[in-house]
Parts: C-alpha cells; structure tokens; sequence
C-alpha cells in the first residue's frame, strides 16, 4: 500500500516508516550474528536475551507497519477494486495449519462449503491482512489445545467467511459492546480490520460461537460477470506468487509473537 506523495516524493509516513524498518533491520542482522556465534557457548541468560530482542523487534515491526497501514486506511482513497478468489485466500490459511499445530499446538480446520471458485471485489492485499488479523485474534483466545476454524459458506445476497474459535469467548452479552470491544479498542489489528471492511462495502460482526468461543464473520458480495474479464485468472501469476510469499512472511511473524503471547 505504499504510495507517493503527489508525485514529489516520499511521504512523511513513509519517510518514517523506511527509517525504522533500517534500524530494526541492523538490530536483526546483529542479533542474527551473536546467534551464529554464540549458539554452543552461550549461557542461557544470553540465549534468552538475544530471543528476547528477536521476538519484541518483531513485534514493534508489526506495530508500524499496522499503524502505518491504519493512517493509509484513514487517509487514502481506496485503491481500485478487483475481482479475488476467496478460495485461494482459504488455501492460503490451510497451508498455515501445520505451522500453528506445530508452533501452539492448536488445530486450525479450513472448510470451503463445496465452493470451488468465489470471485468477489476488493484489494487483494487488504483482504490477505483482514485473514490474517482475524486468524490471529482466534488463536490469541485459545490455549494449547484449542482448535480454529476457517470456512466458507453460501448466502443468499452473497458468500461469508467464518473465521472461529474454541476459545475464551466474547467478554459482554451485548453485541453492540462486543462489536465496539473488539473492533474499536486500542489494538490495531481489529481496527484496521474494521476500516477495510467498511471501504470495501464488506459486512464484519463478532459473535458467540455456538458451543463456545468467537465467531468472526465477513460477508461479501459476489462480483458480477462485468466484473470478471474471461481472460483474467484468478489463481496463477507472478504476482500471485509474489503476494502469496508475502502473506506467509506475515503469518510466519504473527506466529513467532503468538509463542510468546
């Protein structure tokens, strides 16, 4: 989502956010090098020193880029929508499951309802982030254990994604301080959840699951013939591939700072 300003250079967000991620980079490269070389000697006061600077730059990482993505939110139009398969987006949280059963021991379950291709419009990149702070936000509610579904499911004026969990449950009775809880607190994540859903014309509520836990649910609306070039695929290119790396470095990131949740 990085833009310039007006064509006269670099914004002042950007500006800031380029001189962090430098010196969070040297911290890495650093901490990557005393690792190297003192991984069968160090005691484990050190080791448990140099995790530590690993897990919190990780997580002031995260902490910029989500303030930097939610002042774009707040700020930028909205970049033109296209159309994106909400079952490759399911493929891409599926192939998370070994991942998160490894790392937190909690089982995550994608189901696409027999749906086999879900075109809908939005920014493909603004989607993958609303998975991904929805995935973490469920596994965040659960203990080891706990299990986490994502699915797909039909409806009549277009197509959900069901986001669940097992977990510690919603904190209030009333939806309306739920939805207020969780979507307008301090933490960015939720918050910028809830602004990509409003500019995409997305529907976002959070409610009991039941049988215990959260269920987070995003409606879309399904994209029209119009809307779909017949030469376009939604599956397979280069820049697919490039977003589908990126996504993973996400979650990788995400699941490094859940450890330590």
């Amino acid at each position: 989502m990085r833009r310039r300003n007006d064509g006269a250079g670099v914004s002042p967000q950007e500006e800031f956010g380029d001189v962090c991620f430098h010196a969070l980079g040297i911290i890495d490269q650093n901490r990557e090098y005393l690792q190297m070389h003192l991984l069968a000697s160090a005691d484990l006061p050190t080791r448990q020193a140099l995790s530590d600077i690993q897990i919190e730059s990780a997580r002031l990482d995260r902490t910029i880029r989500n303030a930097i993505t939610l002042y774009q939110l707040e700020n930028e139009e909205l970049s033109e929508l296209q159309p994106l398969d909400l079952c490759s987006l399911l493929e891409k949280a599926g192939r998370l499951a070994p991942d998160i059963q490894r790392s937190l021991e909690i089982t995550l379950t994608t189901e696409s309802g027999g749906i086999e291709h879900c075109a809908v419009m939005g920014v493909p990149d603004e989607a993958e982030q609303l998975l991904l702070h929805l995935i973490s936000n469920a596994l965040r509610a659960c203990d080891a254990g706990g299990r986490v579904w994502v699915s797909l499911k039909q409806k009549k004026t277009g197509v959900a994604l069901r986001v669940e969990d097992n977990g510690c449950g919603l904190m209030e009775e009333d939806p309306i301080e739920n939805n207020r809880r969780f979507l307008s607190g301090a933490k960015l994540g939720l918050r910028i959840c809830k602004l990509i859903c409003r500019r995409a014309g997305w529907k976002l509520t959070l409610t009991a699951r039941p049988g215990g836990g959260t269920r987070a649910q995003v409606v879309f609306l399904l994209a029209s013939c119009e809307d779909i070039p017949p030469e376009m695929e939604l599956h397979s290119s280069e820049e697919n591939d490039i977003r589908a790396a990126r996504f993973a470095s996400r979650a990788a990131q995400e699941l490094l700072l859940l450890r330590r949740y």
